[in-house]
């Protein structure tokens, strides 16, 4: 029974091998606080230090890592069982909407991810609660450090702006708009960081945007679909027109209408600005626009508030959730990561003395620092002196660790492929 849950729902992506990205934010987080603040370029600083701190205190485990995520993500189903109390009070939505939040594929999966999104989430979700209910200090605090977070919650900044702007507009003294202004200056010396490493972005591994992907933008995230299995783009299309349809609805309720239009706005603006931009210059990243997938959980919850009849309400509520539940069945043998750490428990079982072990490719490289036990081992193959791509994070690689040649017998290299395979290589002595 254990194996299967570990197999078949979301708790797979608790106990699974770290991908590239993973690794990474364990490796930055075991530098100096100066380093995470001052040489990771793009990448903002607070999740890297609650995972410095973190990783001080429970390890640099699998398990031990990504339980921070959850933390940040349990606390922003706890910001929403208070948000569901106020919209719904002692109705059964009112613990409809946190479960519905809780189980949202999107927000679930990068619960148990070793990056920044689990408290992206958490940060958004505070900092779109206290703009609607008008508290301002902790709107502040919430928009500064969800920004300090991913940089990617500006444009969901920007947003809420707008949306106070139009409706202050006669009253530009307004202490909302005012705190919109000191959320500005607070985070402009990283806007000004950003626009100093704008240079590097002249090589990127984004992708260009294609129709396929903007019919289908609104069901991806909602579910985290990125593309494996092929097959789901159409229905994630389907998912797409269905989201907008709940849209229309919530607003022809006049009660539901000034939520839906607000979650319109957050969710849907930077959205299609993002898309729209990435034709001319791919910004597209699924997962960084995850505030999008909380707007979505609270329109599907204002399209079914807007229902009169109750029994049709119930089983409208009802259909939703079960296609959630099955959606967390499926899905996540479906998109596994790659088991690397089975390849380096098989390494470090054939490692003698003088071996060492090789990335063969900087794509692997951040994998095969963490799952080496001797990181004083670990090199990336770079016979023709190529630099390291800024975007797998170029920080954490020094000149020393790139090797030109495989190492001459009785030394051997273990070299480490993309796909998770590996060989043993070396040199003959003349």
């Amino acid at each position: 029974m254990l194996n299967y849950l570990l197999s078949h729902t979301p708790l797979l992506y608790f106990v699974q091998s770290f991908w590239r990205d993973e690794a990474f934010s364990v490796l930055a987080a075991k530098q100096s606080l100066g380093f995470i603040i001052t040489k990771l370029g793009f990448e903002p600083p607070v999740y890297y230090t609650l995972l410095h701190v973190w990783m001080r205190i429970f390890g640099e485990s699998e398990l031990a890592s990504r339980s921070l995520s959850i933390v940040g993500f349990v606390l922003a189903t706890i910001v929403m069982i208070e948000w569901a109390y106020v919209l719904y009070k002692k109705h059964w939505l009112s613990w409809y909407l946190p479960l519905f939040f809780f189980l949202n594929p999107m927000l679930l999966y990068y619960a148990f991810e070793v990056r920044t999104y689990a408290w992206y989430t958490f940060f958004a979700t505070v900092m779109l609660y206290t703009y609607t209910r008008g508290k301002w200090r902790w709107f502040i605090a919430s928009a500064t450090l969800g920004f300090y977070t991913h940089a990617y919650l500006l444009p969901f900044i920007g947003a809420l702006g707008l949306h106070r702007l139009w409706t202050k507009r006669k009253d530009l003294r307004d202490v909302g708009i005012k705190s919109f202004l000191v959320v500005g200056l607070l985070i402009l010396p990283w806007l000004i960081k950003i626009g100093l490493e704008m240079g590097r972005m002249q090589s990127s591994w984004y992708y260009p945007v294609n129709w396929q992907l903007v019919k289908s933008a609104l069901g991806n995230l909602f579910t985290g679909y990125e593309g494996t299995p092929w097959y789901g783009w159409t229905y994630t299309s389907y998912l797409s027109l269905l989201l907008v349809g709940c849209t229309l609805f919530a607003i022809t309720n006049r009660k539901q209408r000034p939520q839906a239009l607000l979650m319109m706005l957050f969710g849907g603006l930077p959205l299609a600005v993002i898309i729209g931009i990435s034709f001319i210059k791919p910004l597209f990243v699924n997962r960084y626009l995850i505030p999008t997938a909380i707007a979505e959980v609270l329109i599907v919850t204002s399209a079914i508030a807007a229902i009169r009849n109750p029994w049709f309400q119930k089983i409208v509520a009802g259909v939703f959730l079960a296609g959630i539940l099955w959606f967390n069945w499926w899905y996540p043998p479906e998109h596994p990561k790659p088991p690397v750490r089975t390849t380096f428990e098989q390494i470090q079982t054939l490692l003698k003395d003088g071996d060492i072990v090789v990335a063969a490719d900087p794509i692997i490289y951040m994998e095969t620092l963490y799952y080496t036990k001797d990181r004083a081992r670990v090199y990336l193959y770079n016979p023709d002196g190529n630099p390291f791509p800024w975007y797998i994070g170029d920080a954490l690689v020094t000149p020393e660790r790139m090797l030109r040649d495989v190492p001459t017998y009785p030394a051997r290299a273990f070299l480490v492929h993309a796909d998770t395979s590996f060989e043993v290589t070396y040199r003959m002595p003349l």
